[in-house]
């Protein structure tokens, strides 16, 4: 299925009339004030956030950043936007011509804009090798619009709530989809059909849903399930499922506009209206009401889902690419087979590092045999034997490395022997020698689950 089959713009026997109407319905609302209008509490903050109707949720837009590639650090809207100006044209420079290094610091960097670097920086890392060409026939994919490409359906599309962001730097008209985003839709698809009085969410527009991403033991959960009594949403599956839903919702949000004419949801001109009604989405997705009898229509992911939309965080050694899930907590790093990193023994384990290497890249030598003999070069492995009292199996410093990556503690240069170093522009080291302390590092990956 293409654009305009499912638009409902020709061949009306291709789709029923339902997109069209909605489409339709939310363009003549477009700037309903007490339509849209919605409050919560910002978990993070404390303080309560309203608005009234998409214009004013997009005017109250923010999220921070810390600055990206010349441009300072910011929270508005503009300040965004000009970051992700910055962030798309490093994206498409490494595509054209393809250069696999640029293009992978290019989309570290996207990811770390939208806080989701955990669980997507390393699987960029392993698969840097022919990582532009995978970005560019992607998102001509993308481009060409058609539901049923087989590169859209492959099983392995490496699609979530990072990669979006990635693509939407990279395809025209093709909004971010994340767990925020969907469930404003959703909640826009509900007051719609409330209105119409249909009997329940018509499949064309039953965008999915996830959950929210908590801190452990979160006393006030956020709820991003749009559905209410009879209408009910599918849940978000990552790959192809997150693809084509995101497709569909670029489709519609760019039609509405269209519709809507040049005043629709106009605005600065250095922000684009379709960027300005993402955000305004985002904003209000942040946090849903509970109904409490609202059903989901539930979809599993398959065990071979290339990312994992809750629990633990998907990640991957470096050198065999075995994969693994983490979860992070305020006293450390926790593997969902066992395994257990306390902050104390993490940090002990980097000051030796910084101690011997500073800013010098070192390896991995983490075998088993060596390491338990004192032979072979001093690296991770040995500095992680020792944090732990000559008792930890150094073995298991592959897995905190590739984590410790991901978080941004540590970088990886594939190809070489001593391939890992110290990301000092995390901390605030004033020589070699000074103690590493991730607590800072950890604290800020905590209080992300509390703005995604």
């Amino acid at each position: 299925m293409h654009r305009d089959q499912y638009l409902g713009n020709i061949s009306p026997t291709t789709t029923s009339h339902t997109v069209r109407d909605f489409v339709v319905w939310l363009a003549e609302n477009l700037g309903n004030p007490s339509l849209f209008t919605h409050e919560y509490t910002d978990r993070r903050s404390g303080t309560a956030w309203q608005c009234q109707g998409l214009k004013d949720a997009c005017a109250k837009y923010q999220w921070s950043h810390k600055g990206v590639r010349g441009v300072l650090p910011g929270t508005n809207l503009e300040s965004n936007n000009a970051a992700l100006s910055a962030l798309g044209n490093a994206l498409h420079d490494s595509l054209s011509p393809a250069n696999d290094p640029a293009a992978f610091t290019a989309a570290a960097d996207v990811m770390k804009w939208g806080g989701v670097q955990a669980g997507n920086v390393r699987w960029l890392s392993i698969n840097t090798d022919q990582l532009a060409s995978l970005l560019k026939s992607t998102a001509t994919a993308f481009t060409n619009g058609n539901l049923s490409d087989p590169l859209l359906l492959n099983k392995d599309l490496r699609f979530n709530a990072g990669m979006t962001k990635v693509y939407s730097l990279l395809v025209e008209d093709f909004i971010i989809y994340d767990s925020r985003v969907g469930a404003a839709l959703g909640w826009i698809v509900a007051k719609y059909c409330e209105e119409k009085k249909l009997p329940g969410v018509p499949a064309e527009i039953a965008f999915p849903w996830a959950p929210s991403k908590e801190a452990p033991n979160a006393k006030s959960p956020k709820n991003r399930n749009p559905g209410r009594g009879a209408f009910c949403f599918p849940r978000l599956v990552a790959g192809p499922q997150h693809a084509h839903w995101n497709l569909k919702a670029s489709w519609i949000l760019a039609e509405v506009l269209a519709l809507a004419g040049a005043d629709g949801f106009a605005g600065p001109k250095t922000v684009a209206p379709l960027r300005r009604l993402e955000a305004a989405l985002f904003m209000i997705g942040y946090d849903l009401p509970k109904y409490g009898s609202g059903m989901t229509e539930t979809m599993t992911a398959p065990s071979n889902a290339p990312n994992s939309l809750e629990g633990g965080i998907e990640c991957y050694t470096a050198v065999h690419r075995n994969q693994f899930y983490y979860h992070i907590d305020e006293s450390g790093i926790r593997l969902e087979d066992g395994r257990y990193y306390p902050i104390a023994v993490i940090n002990k384990m980097l000051t030796a590092l910084w101690e011997v290497f500073g800013t010098a890249p070192f390896p991995l030598a983490n075998s088993a045999t060596k390491v338990r003999a004192d032979e072979g070069p001093f690296g991770l492995g040995k500095a992680y034997y020792e944090a732990c009292e000559r008792k930890g199996n150094p073995p298991d410093s592959s897995a905190l490395a590739a984590t410790l990556q991901d978080i941004g503690v540590l970088t990886f240069t594939p190809g070489k022997k001593a391939n890992w170093s110290i990301n000092a522009s995390e901390f605030s080291l004033v020589r070699v020698g000074s103690p590493i302390d991730i607590t800072p590092l950890i604290k800020r990956e905590l209080e992300l689950r509390e703005i995604l």
